[in-house]
C-alpha cells in the first residue's frame, strides 16, 4: 500500500486538538490543529490510514478513499462540524491583514472553493510564478512590497497570466480608485465590508461565464 500526496509545504511543530462533534472524521484521520490564520486541519494518522484501507480490501473500486473524501469537507472554526461541498477551484487571497484572510476564507470555503493565501502582491507574484494555479484571485489594494495595482499590472503584463480573474477587495470605495482598478484589468471590485452572496455570485461569473448565461 501507499500513501500519495499531492504537495507538501514543509515541517511545522503544532498544537494537536481533539476534534468534537456529531460527526466522525473519516477513518485514519484522528484530531486537528488550528494554523495560524485561523484555518482548521485535520491530521492524518498514516498506521491507522493503511490499517483501514488493509482490512477493507473488499470496498468497490469506485469508491473514494478517505484522502479523496477530505478534500471535499472543511471543519469550521465556530463549532468544529464538518461541512460537506462540491469544490469549485481554488481561489487566492491577497490581502495583508491576517483577520481578512481568514475570515474571506471561510466565506469561499463556504461557497464551495478551496483557497490560497498571500500575505501581499509580492508574495503573490511568487506563488504564481512558482507553480500554483488558481481560478481566480481576491486582492486587496494597500499593501507592503507590490500594492493591488502594481500586482494587477504585472498580472496583466504577463502572457502566462493575464486572463487570470482578478477581483478587488479594499476599504477604498470612491470611483477614482474603482476605475484605476478596472482600466488595469480588474474583472470586479468590492468594498469593505463586502457582501457574501454578491461576491460568492460575482466569483461565479467570473469564472464560469459560459455557465452563468446559459442560467439567464
Amino acid at each position: 500500500m501507499a500513501v500519495q500526496v499531492d504537495r507538501c509545504w514543509g515541517e511545522q511543530e503544532v498544537a494537536i486538538r481533539r476534534v468534537e462533534g456529531n460527526i466522525p472524521l473519516p477513518s485514519g484521520f484522528s484530531n486537528c490543529t488550528i494554523l495560524g490564520d485561523g484555518r482548521v486541519v485535520p491530521l492524518v494518522n498514516a498506521n491507522e490510514l493503511l490499517y483501514w484501507i488493509t482490512t477493507n480490501e473488499r470496498t468497490p473500486r469506485t469508491n473514494q478513499l478517505p484522502s479523496a473524501r477530505l478534500k471535499n469537507v472543511f471543519l469550521t472554526p465556530a463549532d468544529d462540524t464538518v461541512v460537506s461541498m462540491n469544490q469549485k477551484g481554488t481561489i487566492l487571497i491577497v490581502d495583508d491583514s491576517i483577520n481578512v484572510r481568514r475570515f474571506l476564507a471561510l466565506t469561499l470555503e463556504k461557497g464551495g472553493y478551496q483557497v490560497e493565501q498571500a500575505k501581499d502582491g509580492q508574495d503573490a507574484l511568487d506563488k504564481l510564478q512558482n507553480g500554483l494555479r488558481v481560478q481566480a484571485v481576491i486582492c486587496d489594494i494597500e499593501m507592503p512590497r507590490v500594492d493591488g495595482y502594481g500586482f494587477l499590472g504585472r498580472i496583466k503584463s504577463n502572457n502566462d497570466f493575464k486572463d487570470l480573474p482578478i477581483a478587488m477587495l479594499t476599504s477604498r470605495s470612491s470611483d477614482k480608485h474603482r476605475q484605476l482598478a478596472i482600466q488595469l484589468g480588474a474583472r470586479a471590485y468590492f468594498s469593505k465590508p463586502y457582501n457574501e452572496q454578491e461576491l460568492l455570485k460575482t466569483l461565479d461569473e467570473i469564472i464560469f461565464p459560459l455557465a452563468e448565461a446559459s442560467k439567464g
